[in-house]
């Protein structure tokens, strides 16, 4: 039943993928996100229920538009391939049981974070930019898991202000540095997305988690082309840090507190 459950929402995510594909190229050219109906890039040929299957569409026609033959970009099938294993993974590695109203809530908020995480990815992967549309609802979507959180687990000032601080940790890191660099180092778009992180992790060693593995994730990254640039141009490269951010967030999420105490069991008390 788990295998099935993990294939369903893998298929689930292949569709959302593409969704969040969508949504992006429209949003950043100013077209309707929700009834606009898709086209290929080069013809501008509205596309037909046939070449909108996921991953299916692009491999039978090898990565070609049907119509007018121009190679259509491999981001269409990563990007669906990846949310679907995003959604199978989340619900194979869920930290908490998926029984219950509120459980199941917070698992349902989890996924549609993830599609719109997916999106701000894209954004800031192409343009540099973490959009308000799509920042302020996965803090609404934060809120809202919170919420359920602290219903599961039970009301007290203790949880409450253990989100605060996390917010804090969260927005606060990246809120210094952008103020620090006059948004030469960062934009205002990590300040909000750290408030997302702080109230996903819900507490301060979580948030310092995703934001020391974005950290790690970005020097990994970065080095080769650190390395390949001339040395007179390295402090004008650009790296998106969202996109980094967003994965951090994902694997903090699922497997946060194995890390943490594997941290607390091994490195702690060396």
């Amino acid at each position: 039943m788990d295998i099935l459950s993990a294939m369903y929402l893998f298929i689930i995510g292949l569709a959302l993928g593409s969704f969040a594909l969508a949504m992006v190229d429209r949003m950043k050219s100013g077209k309707d996100w929700v009834r606009g109906r898709s086209e290929c890039d080069k013809c501008k040929k509205k596309l037909r229920p046939v070449d909108l299957i996921p991953v299916v569409s692009w491999v039978s026609t090898q990565g070609k538009c049907r119509y007018c033959i121009n190679k259509l970009s491999t981001a269409y099938p990563v990007t669906e391939l990846g949310v679907g294993l995003a959604f199978a993974l989340s619900f194979v590695f869920w930290p908490e049981n998926l029984s219950g109203f509120t459980a199941i809530s917070m698992f349902i908020v989890w996924l549609v974070a993830v599609v719109v995480m997916t999106g701000l990815f894209l954004f800031d992967i192409r343009w540099f930019v973490l959009p308000n549309k799509l920042v302020r609802p996965l803090i609404g979507l934060g809120v809202i898991w919170a919420v359920l959180d602290i219903l599961t687990k039970g009301f007290s000032i203790g949880l409450v202000l253990s989100y605060v601080l996390a917010v804090a940790v969260g927005a606060g890191i990246f809120w210094l540095l952008y103020m620090f660099s006059r948004g030469r180092w960062i934009g205002d778009g990590d300040i909000r997305l750290g408030v997302a992180i702080g109230l996903f992790t819900g507490s301060i060693l979580e948030a310092w988690l995703t934001i020391f593995l974005a950290s790690f994730l970005g020097i990994i990254a970065s080095l080769p082309l650190i390395l390949k640039t001339k040395k007179s141009k390295r402090l004008k490269l650009k790296i998106p840090f969202g996109p980094l951010l967003i994965i951090a967030l994902y694997i903090t999420v699922l497997f946060g507190g194995q890390i943490i105490s594997w941290y607390k069991d091994n490195i702690l008390y060396l």
